[in-house]
C-alpha cells in the first residue's frame, strides 16, 4: 500500500511548455480506480489548487469493497508549494496514514535551502544519520516534487527527483517511451505521453532492507496551462505490479478549472 501511495502522490502532476494564449489552470481534481484483476480495490483522489505563488496539493487513498474485509486501509497527503524565480520549492508536507485502528502521522517543514525538519524523527542513530546525509537542497516531498518533474523538457519524461516523505529518501526517475492515444474507458481519452517511472530507496528503512526497485507505466495527458506558463499534465492510467501483483489504475473523473483545455475530460 505504501509504495502505491507513493506512486500516486508523486505522478500527480507535471509540467512542461504549452501553447501560448490559454487561461492558466488554477484548479483540479481527478479521481481513479485501481484494479487487481476483475475489482476494484482501492479509490484515490488528487486535488491541486494554484493562487499566486502558492501552491496547495492533497491526495487521498481508500480501500474498498472485497479489500476492505482484510484490511481497512486510508491515507490523506497535503503539501504546499511556492513558485518564484528559483523555481518550485517545497513549504510543508504532512501524511497521515490509518490501517484498521492504528493511525501513524508525518511532518516535514522548510526552513531554508537543504534545511529539514520532521517529526517524528527516525530514532535509530546509524539511519537518521544516513537520511539526514542523503537531504540536500535539491531533495523535496512527493507534493512538490509532483510539480517538478518534467519541467526541464517539452514532456513529463526524462526526469529524475529526488524525494524525502519523512521516512525514506528516494529517487523518482521517469523514462521516454514516447507519445500515444489512450483509447481505454475512463476519464480521458486522447494524446498521451508514456513514461517509464522507476522508484529507487536512498536512505531509510526501505534501503535498509535492500527493497527492491519498483518500475510503473504511465500516461500523461495535457490539460491545461499553469500560470508560470508552462502546460499542467496528469497521469490518466497507471500499470505494474505491487509485491509482485499485477494491477491497473486508470482516471475515472477529471475537472479542470481554467487552462487550455478547460474542464474537458477527453481530447479527440
Amino acid at each position: 500500500m505504501r509504495n502505491l501511495l507513493s506512486a500516486f502522490i508523486l505522478l500527480g502532476a507535471a509540467a512542461a511548455a504549452p501553447p501560448a494564449g490559454a487561461e492558466p489552470v488554477r484548479a483540479v481534481s481527478v479521481a481513479y480506480n485501481v484494479d487487481v484483476g476483475p475489482m476494484t480495490m482501492i479509490v484515490v483522489k488528487y486535488g491541486l489548487n494554484h493562487s499566486g505563488d502558492a501552491v496547495e496539493a492533497h491526495a487521498n487513498i481508500r480501500s474498498k469493497g472485497l479489500s476492505r474485509m482484510f484490511s481497512e486501509y486510508s491515507a490523506r497527503a497535503d503539501g504546499q508549494s511556492r513558485t518564484g524565480d528559483q523555481g518550485i520549492t517545497p513549504v510543508s508536507f504532512r501524511l497521515v496514514r490509518e490501517k484498521d485502528d492504528r493511525k501513524k502521522e508525518t511532518s516535514l517543514q522548510w526552513t531554508g535551502p537543504g534545511a529539514i525538519s520532521y517529526a517524528p524523527q527516525e530514532k535509530k542513530l546509524e539511519r537518521r544519520q544516513r537520511i539526514e546525509q542523503a537531504l540536500n537542497g535539491a531533495v523535496a516531498d512527493p507534493m512538490t516534487a509532483v510539480l517538478r518533474i518534467g519541467t526541464a523538457g517539452d514532456v513529463p519524461c526524462p526526469s529524475a527527483q529526488q524525494v524525502f516523505d519523512g521516512r525514506d529518501v528516494y529517487e523518482l526517475s521517469l523514462a521516454d517511451k514516447g507519445e500515444a492515444r489512450l483509447d481505454i474507458e475512463g476519464a480521458y481519452r486522447g494524446r498521451v505521453r508514456v513514461c517509464e517511472v522507476s522508484w529507487t530507496p536512498i536512505a531509510g528503512r526501505a534501503a535498509e532492507k535492500n527493497e527492491p526497485r519498483e518500475s510503473y507505466e504511465v500516461s500523461f495527458a495535457p490539460v491545461g496551462d499553469l500560470p508560470s506558463g508552462r502546460m499542467l499534465w496528469l497521469p490518466v492510467s497507471l500499470s505494474g505490479k505491487l509485491k509482485g501483483i499485477p494491477f491497473e489504475a486508470y482516471a475515472t473523473t477529471l475537472k479542470v478549472e481554467g487552462g487550455a483545455e478547460g474542464s474537458a475530460a477527453s481530447q479527440n
